[in-house]
C-alpha cells in the first residue's frame, strides 16, 4: 500500500512539472506571436528606440526575466552600445558603451553563438566590469546574437531569471527564436528608413 501511495505522489509531482512546463511553452508561444506581429506591423519611419523597447519587453516576458539589454555593435568605433535596457539598472546602463571584445556578450557577437551561463563566476569569458560599474550582482545569463540577414549587428542579453530559477535550454531556444524575429523587425525598420516608404 505504501508503494502505491509513493507512486501516486511521484505521479502527481511529475504531472505538476509537466503542467508547469506546458504553461511556460504556451506563454512563450503567445509572446513569440506578439513579436512576429510587431515585425509585420512596423509602420513607415518607425521610432527605432520605441521598437527596441517593445521588442525587449516581449523577449524578457518570454523568459520570465526582469533584467536585460539590447546591445548594438558599432563597427567603426569597435564598441558595443546598450541601446535599450530593462530592469533596475536602466538609467545607468542605457547608452553606455564598452569595448566590442568585452565579456560574454563580446564573445557572442564575435562567434555568432548563443550561450546560456548558469553561473557567470565560473565562466572565464565573463567580465565583471558592468557589475562593478552598476553595483549589480549577475548570477546567470543568456546571450544571443542579433542578425540582419547573416550579419551580426548586436546581441540580446537577459540576466538573472525571476524567482531564483535557473535558465534552461528551453529558455535559450525561446530567446533564439525571439532574436530571429527581432532581427527581422530591425531589418524591416532599416529598409523603411532607407527607402522613406510611406
Amino acid at each position: 500500500m505504501q508503494m502505491l501511495r509513493d507512486e501516486n505522489a511521484l505521479l502527481k509531482t511529475r504531472n505538476l512539472q509537466v503542467s508547469s512546463r506546458l504553461a511556460r511553452f504556451q506563454q512563450a508561444f503567445r509572446v513569440l506571436i506578439d513579436i512576429e506581429q510587431k515585425t509585420e506591423l512596423i509602420s513607415a519611419q518607425p521610432d527605432v528606440s520605441k521598437l527596441f523597447s517593445q521588442l525587449l519587453q516581449l523577449v524578457l516576458h518570454t523568459c520570465n526575466c526582469e533584467n536585460g539589454s539590447m546591445i548594438m555593435l558599432d563597427d567603426e568605433e569597435l564598441e558595443l552600445e546598450f541601446v535599450e535596457v530593462m530592469g533596475i539598472s536602466r538609467d545607468a546602463l542605457l547608452n553606455h558603451r564598452i569595448s566590442a571584445d568585452t565579456g560574454i556578450v563580446g564573445n557572442v557577437i564575435k562567434t555568432g553563438q548563443a550561450v546560456l551561463v548558469e553561473n557567470v563566476h565560473s565562466s572565464r569569458k565573463w567580465s565583471s566590469s558592468i557589475d562593478e560599474y552598476l553595483d549589480f550582482h549577475t548570477a546567470s545569463l543568456m546571450c544571443v546574437p542579433l542578425k540582419i540577414d547573416k550579419k551580426i549587428i548586436g546581441a540580446i542579453e537577459v540576466v538573472n531569471k525571476s524567482g531564483d530559477i535557473p535558465f534552461d535550454d528551453n529558455d535559450l531556444n525561446v530567446i533564439r527564436v525571439a532574436a530571429c524575429y527581432v532581427g527581422q523587425a530591425l531589418q524591416r525598420a532599416e529598409q523603411l528608413i532607407l527607402t522613406g516608404e510611406n
